[in-house]
């Protein structure tokens, strides 16, 4: 008997929103394309990211522009336009966050010159905020607070929405056992064999193209293609969040030229406020242990808002991990990467706001779409991954300020 097997334009492996967004591109566009999730969409960086659709701020506030200012300054705009609904993709039910960013800074001349740069050097550029439409921690803040009209969305729901559209095109795969590729030469990638993870159903893929968007995945599937490594640099962060008494805050407090504390908020399953604060904190803190860490983030949001009552605040900490296109000096790269080997496309946006620069960028590279069948009842009988979990909705010890001892949920 046959073994059975699909012919593909392109093979996506990651459900994260670079995944996500590229299959809905090729779909749009008339390519035939599947999407292989080994875990849950959104697993890793989508799901752990505070969903601000960057302008460029933290490159602004240096002083002068850059190319990766110059680069991620239009994003903003581009993902307005889909979360309005009028362009591709459709995200115009995403649950928000916020539809701006607070900007304030801390006492000092260096910050001050740092805000400077950000009123130079971003397209959305920040306005002043009357002090009656602050929230309420910043009404008392003696000092400028902007206004900068970057949104925030909520990224579990940007990914379910994406993959509503697109179930019949989304399979849940075993990389450990059900997994094969076959090379012809580094990178060129002739089949990749699957077994059903519920029936041990093989099938067989015959890809144009296979695209490389599962994150810190990559490097593992590089080495499946035959291709070289040390392509990506994993950069780390240990993010702080708070849940209690708190307002709906999404904004940026500036010490000297970068983002001190970049806080975004959302509602938790029992209509709790949380909080997610990275910014330089969450880099500052990577060798810190997770007491140590919500120490220095309660120290921090007392400075920057010292009206905030933290006493009914429960507090936890999580690891996450950047996966970007290596750059020989760890630093990040100043855009959207993508390397094409063969047939295999690596991506690595480095940021949110970027996602749809690079499925431009990508989709340029691939040639028309095949004349293929579009019937993929082969695959009706293959599990459907789920969404990732958000970080505050995991089974994470929380702490209130008095005590070290962990508090329930």
């Amino acid at each position: 008997m046959d073994q059975p097997s699909l012919k593909l334009d392109a093979l996506i492996f990651g459900g994260g929103i670079t995944g996500l967004w590229l299959l809905d591109a090729l779909h749009r566009s008339g390519r035939r394309a599947i999407l292989l999730e080994a875990g849950n969409l959104g697993d890793g960086q989508t799901i752990n990211s505070q969903g601000i659709i960057h302008g460029g701020l933290k490159y602004a506030l240096k002083g002068r522009p850059s190319r990766a200012s110059r680069t991620i300054r239009d994003m903003p705009m581009r993902w307005r336009r889909s979360l309005a609904g009028e362009a591709s993709p459709d995200l115009s039910s995403t649950i928000m966050r916020g539809e701006y960013c607070c900007l304030w800074s801390l006492p000092g001349i260096r910050s001050r010159i740092g805000l400077l740069g950000a009123r130079i050097g971003l397209r959305v550029r920040p306005r002043a905020l009357p002090r009656n439409e602050r929230p309420a921690p910043l009404q008392s803040w003696n000092g400028p607070v902007s206004r900068i009209d970057e949104q925030v969305v909520e990224p579990h729901s940007v990914l379910a929405m994406l993959a509503d559209q697109h179930r019949p095109r989304c399979l849940r795969i075993d990389t450990r056992s059900g997994l094969e590729f076959t090379t012809s030469a580094a990178g060129q990638v002739d089949c990749v064999r699957l077994l059903n993870p519920e029936t041990s159903t093989p099938l067989d893929l015959e890809p144009r193209h296979v695209l490389l968007a599962a994150g810190g995945g990559n490097d593992a599937l590089r080495r499946s293609c035959n291709l070289p490594g040390k392509a990506m640099q994993i950069r780390p962060l240990h993010m702080v969040m708070a849940r209690g008494n708190l307002p709906r805050l999404n904004g940026h407090c500036i010490k000297g030229t970068a983002p001190w504390l970049s806080i975004t908020s959302t509602l938790d399953c029992a209509d709790r406020v949380v909080w997610q604060i990275g910014g330089q904190l969450a880099e500052d803190c990577v060798e810190m242990s997770p007491d140590q860490t919500i120490d220095r983030a309660r120290s921090d949001l007392s400075k920057a808002m010292p009206s905030l009552d933290l006493t009914q605040v429960r507090f936890t900490s999580y690891r996450a991990d950047r996966a970007e296109a290596a750059t020989g000096s760890g630093t990040r790269p100043d855009g959207p990467v993508h390397l094409l080997e063969g047939n295999t496309v690596t991506l690595w946006p480095t940021k949110l706001a970027l996602v749809p620069m690079l499925s431009d960028e990508v989709m340029h590279c691939l040639p028309e779409p095949g004349r293929l069948d579009d019937d993929l009842h082969m695959l009706h009988d293959w599990p459907r991954p789920t969404v990732a979990l958000p970080p505050w909705e995991r089974d994470l010890a929380w702490t209130d300020m008095h005590s070290a001892t962990p508090a329930s949920r």
